[in-house]
């Protein structure tokens, strides 16, 4: 599922640039695809689904340890190729060095500019939400697992409004040329996400969801998505797919658990899914670096425009595949916390 999200964020960047020429073609790439940033969104909640379903008994330096080995080696290396990008491209900016490095530390989301947080590879902002993230989660988690489920639904309802909500508080309370950042960028903002991620996860392992099964919870995600584009602008961008978001995780987690047969499963869509984070990481500076390079602005027919589409989305593909085959999954095995050997058995 997280390389489908992934997906529609290629596909969002793919329709930016690459423009259409037919008005029929651009109807269609505009419903398929102007929502697609809401995958953001998806990962948010994915992520603190997770987590929650694989923390175990880990303290919170092994905790932190690992998502350290997890984001940094392919991020960094990400960094780096979208570096060359601007530089094969002619595109340094005049403000560079700044942005380089909060990029690299993952605290670029924490600047109200977007030179700073959109800045050297764009999509590493929402990293930087993830990693403040993992720093709260230990804590998160130890309160949530307390609670009983009609606690944990409850909160989960607040959290939902909340999230619905935050456009007005940006507007009551934030200056105008920062709502845009409040709403979409700032990690204490997007948190709501991460912990309604936490709150399903224990519902589903405490046996208390009730919710539709996966089928049904896919075509309501499908319909909710489609439909983006008819609720206000300021929703729109962070939390117009949440509730169908909620209902779909927990559904295919349920599916999993109970054998039920699920696309999901299958070896193409786990193999996709194992190469979703670096796919992410490249996707944008594969499509802005053919586009400058190659001078394919277009605007293009729908045909010709699917034929590159398609050349920029394989391109991202092979790249991620080597991304994650030679630097994320090296980089875990060496980063992440050794378990330690079990103790040996006293004699007698």
């Amino acid at each position: 599922m997280r390389f489908a999200a992934a997906l529609g964020v290629f596909g969002l960047h793919a329709y930016s640039f690459v423009p259409l020429v037919d008005p029929a073609g651009r109807w269609t790439a505009k419903l398929l695809f102007d929502a697609g940033d809401l995958g953001v969104s998806f990962f948010f909640v994915l992520s603190g689904f997770v987590l929650t379903w694989s923390v175990g008994r880990r303290g919170p330096l092994r905790f932190w340890q690992g998502r350290v080995a997890r984001v940094y080696p392919a991020h960094l290396v990400a960094m780096a190729l979208a570096v060359g990008s601007l530089v094969v491209t002619d595109r340094i900016p005049p403000v560079f060095w700044e942005p380089l490095f909060a990029g690299a530390a993952l605290v670029n989301a924490w600047y109200t500019k977007d030179f700073y947080y959109l800045g050297i590879n764009p999509v590493a902002w929402s990293l930087s939400c993830e990693m403040f993230f993992y720093l709260c989660f230990p804590l998160l988690h130890a309160g949530l697992r307390r609670l009983r489920p009609a606690g944990l639904y409850a909160i989960g309802a607040a959290i939902i409004v909340a999230a619905w909500l935050m456009p007005v508080l940006a507007t009551a309370a934030v200056s105008p040329d920062r709502e845009r950042w409040f709403v979409y960028i700032f990690p204490v903002t997007r948190m709501t996400e991460f912990v309604l991620g936490i709150v399903l996860a224990r519902l589903v392992m405490a046996g208390a969801w009730r919710g539709p099964g996966l089928r049904l919870a896919m075509l309501l995600f499908a319909a909710n998505y489609l439909t983006v584009g008819l609720m206000p602008a300021q929703i729109r961008d962070t939390a117009a797919t949440i509730v169908g978001t909620a209902l779909l995780i927990p559904a295919a987690a349920l599916a999993d658990l109970s054998g039920a047969r699920s696309f999901w499963r299958h070896k193409v869509a786990v193999h996709l899914g194992e190469i979703s984070y670096a796919f992410f990481l490249v996707h944008l500076t594969v499509i802005v670096t053919a586009v400058e390079l190659f001078e394919l602005r277009g605007p293009w027919r729908a045909w010709p425009a699917v034929g590159l589409t398609a050349g920029l989305l394989l391109t991202s593909y092979v790249l991620a595949w080597l991304l994650h085959r030679f630097v994320e999954v090296p980089g875990m095995r060496l980063l992440s916390p050794r378990r330690r050997a079990p103790a040996a058995a006293s004699p007698g």
